[in-house]
């Protein structure tokens, strides 16, 4: 029977083809790994004793105490990792003998590791803040202690600093133009009325005027306060104040 009547190269050219995509596929999918699988072997007593030797000639790690088992937690720590220190070991052959330990207490080695003296600069270690001991503080300022010389500016000198200014003057005493000689009865208010006189205020005669308590005299003196033999005089062009004295009667 006749199956295929076509070319015979493309019949040839597809059976190649299709044996090299099974091949492809068994060699990446289907296969094992193509390298020979190393097992892992036990190392023998003899040979880690020579390794150790070896390693230890040569200046390696020291594996001699890693012949034992290791176990994986010490049996000093518990499972929450607390710290609990074997101080009875479990086997009767591991525990000292307590038969042969001389209880007596050594007042020799006592009394000899306490005149051991305190190295160090006799401080003590319990008191941070306490001072170091006189001694040692004579010893450090014993030496030659250096000589601070003045610092000496280099370049020019700055101009000194200018004087600041003189208080101001006391203000001059108050001059009042005018005497005080004399007061009336004190009026049903409380308030005085004085008496004034300008002498010499014309050629003929002299000038009386009278005034009260905060009456403004020649448009510039008020009169503050009125005593039984003074009075407080006020210049309002500058508050100054000065007080008025009565004037004696001339006898002579």
């Amino acid at each position: 029977m006749k199956l295929y009547s076509g070319n015979k190269k493309s019949v040839y050219a597809l059976i190649g083809l299709g044996t090299f995509a099974a091949y492809m596929v068994y060699s990446q999918l289907l296969s094992g790994p193509g390298y020979k699988p190393v097992t892992p072997q036990t190392a023998r007593p003899e040979a880690a004793d020579s390794a150790a030797d070896g390693s230890s000639e040569k200046g390696g790690p020291d594996i001699s105490q890693a012949k034992g088992k290791i176990s994986k937690a010490s049996p000093s720590k518990s499972k929450n990792g607390e710290f609990h220190p074997v101080y009875i070991a479990k086997k009767k052959e591991d525990r000292p003998d307590v038969s042969a330990i001389d209880p007596t207490i050594r007042f020799d080695l006592l009394d000899r590791a306490l005149q051991v003296p305190q190295a160090g600069a006799e401080r003590d270690l319990f008191q941070i803040s306490k001072a170091p001991p006189v001694k040692q503080v004579a010893e450090v300022l014993k030496g030659n202690e250096p000589v601070i010389h003045p610092y000496v500016p280099v370049g020019p000198r700055q101009p000194p600093k200018p004087m600041p200014p003189p208080p101001p003057p006391p203000p001059a005493p108050l001059v009042v133009p005018f005497k005080f000689y004399g007061t009336s009865a004190v009026h049903p208010d409380g308030k005085r009325t004085a008496y004034f006189i300008i002498p010499g205020s014309s050629p003929e005669t002299d000038e009386i005027f009278m005034a009260d308590e905060g009456d403004v005299v020649k448009k510039r003196y008020r009169i503050v306060q009125i005593a039984v033999d003074k009075v407080v005089v006020e210049d309002i062009m500058d508050k100054r104040r000065a007080p008025l004295n009565m004037e004696k009667e001339n006898t002579q």
